[in-house]
């Protein structure tokens, strides 16, 4: 089935090896849809109402936002001039590298949307530079700008510093199957498969899962998608089966018991 949520993927957008892309589009409307890489924005110029998961925001000149392939969004502009910003394509592996090396508090409190970021503009201007005209060291220099960035934009998000050293690699693989829930909900996920990111048995791993998340494996991965789900019915128009195909459910039956023990009411009652 066609997913009723436009998706925008790095391969279409041609991602260069290095992991980043940055475009400087002008901007009037842009319908709901998420994308495969992590998307790192710059407003130069204009104002315009963002949607993000539902949430209704403004945007305007100097703000800026990180949003993961686990994000929806809407961009309307304000008034007659367009909004003009830096739209940096990242990775996901590239983006997961600098985002692990700030603990899982950074991880997990994504999106950042950070307003008055005005001073980062010359960072958006050499990382497109160097992407534009790649000489000795380049893919590095893009790299080391792209953590600065990730950095600023993380301690302006109000993100605690853990005050712990490197997780156990254990703990790491665990982590690092967790995110990728996070980030493939709407996918098929089965917990033997993901299990396998982990490097457990899936026995053990749905044990582990517990004792990490406080839930199991099936419950967590159906919260995210019903959380997804309703940020979709409160931010579109989309019919309830569109919702329950895009947030990664296969029943229609089985979404509609599952929202109504979730929120206490049909999918089909839609509310803030």
């Amino acid at each position: 089935m066609t997913d009723p949520v436009e998706r925008f993927s790095a391969d279409a957008l041609g991602v260069p090896a290095v992991g980043v892309r940055v475009m400087r589009p002008h901007l009037r409307t842009v319908d709901v849809h998420w994308h495969d890489y992590y998307e790192l924005g710059l407003v130069i110029s204009g104002e315009a109402d963002h949607v993000v998961n539902g949430e209704a925001l403004s945007l305007r000149a100097g703000d800026a936002f990180l949003l993961s392939p686990a994000d929806f969004h809407a961009i309307r502009s304000r008034g007659e001039a367009p909004l003009t910003c830096y739209n940096t394509v990242v990775s996901a592996e590239l983006m997961e590298r600098q985002l692990a090396g700030l603990g899982a508090p950074a991880s997990d409190g994504l999106p950042w949307l950070v307003p008055d970021l005005e001073g980062a503009a010359p960072d958006f201007e050499r990382l497109q530079r160097e992407l534009a005209e790649p000489r000795l060291g380049s893919a590095r220099v893009a790299e080391a700008v792209v953590a600065c960035l990730v950095v600023e934009l993380a301690r302006r998000a109000g993100v605690d510093d853990p005050g712990r050293g490197a997780p156990s690699p254990a703990d790491a693989d665990l982590r690092a199957a967790v995110l990728h829930v996070d980030r493939h909900f709407r996918e098929p996920l089965t917990l033997a498969a993901v299990a396998t990111i982990a490097h457990l048995s899936p026995n053990y791993f749905s044990e582990r899962f517990r004792q990490y998340a406080g839930t199991s494996f099936q419950s967590y991965l159906q919260e995210r998608r019903l959380r997804f789900a309703r940020s979709l019915l409160v931010a579109t128009a989309l019919s309830v089966t569109e919702v329950c195909h895009a947030a990664g459910f296969n029943s229609l039956s089985h979404f509609g018991r599952a929202y109504r023990r979730r929120y206490g009411v049909a999918p089909s009652e839609r509310h803030a």
